[in-house]
């Protein structure tokens, strides 16, 4: 009995401590009564949020830390950064698309007027270029009313469509995708929200490649600007995910002052921390990091935004 309880009940090898060398297995045993196993899960459950508020702490409190612990190879107390990444972004991106609307235009008059002298406008061509199932989309955004700013918008394509010239696949294509998003704008921007969160995943490598080419003379290796990198979102996920679950404040008052005030000091907090983590990971003078960061955020705006778009059309003419 004693014999095959040193041994994995899955492999059959033989086992030292909790788990088994060869298979991973754990030495739990469900076979067994309910109150011990509960006690047992429940035990494993608290070693794990006390090892997540562990890296929170470190994560929120001393920037860059949480990156050089994992560069000196302590891992064992934290969570991983891609699946603290992971559950934060989801968390963040859910959240996004729960709270956002697509605005409409308020000047009602301006459009009215201006709807007057586009009543006459031929809808043939354009009718011409679409599917059925975006014509038929597009003659019900076209039988809305005139102060409609989608009948509008699609009056205004259709004025530059010509009919005596083939138009590029690039341009029907366009054009359909406008179509859909005024049909249904919020189902459009859900979907941007969704492929928006890949285009800021595949930034993570992209960001991490540039810190490698920032700091060549320091000779780390690139999974470790990768971990940086990670962590450095991760934060920056945080900060967005409390910004949305703040109260709006729409009513003047100080409460409303305070949350304006606490939401501009936490953007504004962002770029701090960032300079902070780089200055504490990669250990350089305070000029030399402020230009560094400059830099870096430079480039780094420059390309999310297209990445992210090009994400978008991606995986929208994959769906197609």
């Amino acid at each position: 009995m004693h014999n095959d309880a040193m041994h994995c009940a899955n492999c059959g090898s033989e086992r030292v401590g909790r788990f088994c060398p060869r298979c991973g297995q754990n030495d739990r045993d469900y076979q067994r009564s309910l109150p011990p196993l509960l006690g047992e899960l429940l035990k494993e459950t608290f070693e794990v949020d006390s090892r997540l508020w562990t890296t929170l702490k470190l994560l929120v409190f001393k920037p860059g830390e949480l990156a050089l612990e994992f560069s000196r190879n302590r891992r064992a107390s934290y969570v991983s950064p891609i699946r603290l990444y992971l559950f934060v972004s989801i968390v963040f991106f859910f959240l996004l698309s729960m709270t956002t609307q697509v605005a409409q235009p308020e000047d009602r008059e301006s459009i009215r007027v201006e709807a007057e002298g586009m009543k006459e406008t031929d809808t043939s061509a354009l009718l011409a270029l679409l599917s059925q199932e975006q014509a038929q989309r597009a003659r019900e955004i076209l039988a809305r009313p005139d102060s409609s700013f989608a009948r509008m918008l699609l009056l205004e394509v259709a004025r530059s469509v010509d009919d005596s010239s083939p138009a590029s696949r690039v341009r029907v294509f366009l054009i359909g995708r406008l179509v859909d998003a005024l049909h249904e704008p919020e189902s459009m921007a859900r979907q941007f929200m969704d492929n928006l969160a890949i285009g800021v995943f595949i930034m993570l490598p992209v960001y991490a490649g540039l810190l490698k080419l920032f700091y060549l003379r320091q000779h780390r290796y690139y999974v470790e600007h990768l971990v940086f990198s990670t962590q450095l979102h991760t934060f920056t996920f945080l900060i967005f995910t409390v910004l949305l679950v703040l109260p709006a404040g729409s009513e003047a008052g100080w409460v409303s002052g305070l949350i304006a005030q606490l939401s501009t000091g936490m953007m504004l907090w962002i770029g701090v921390y960032h300079y902070l983590a780089l200055r504490r990971y990669f250990g350089e003078g305070r000029i030399r990091t402020a230009l560094k960061f400059s830099v870096l955020m430079l480039f780094y705006s420059a390309l999310l935004l297209p990445t992210a778009l090009v994400v978008v059309l991606a995986v929208t003419v994959l769906n197609v």
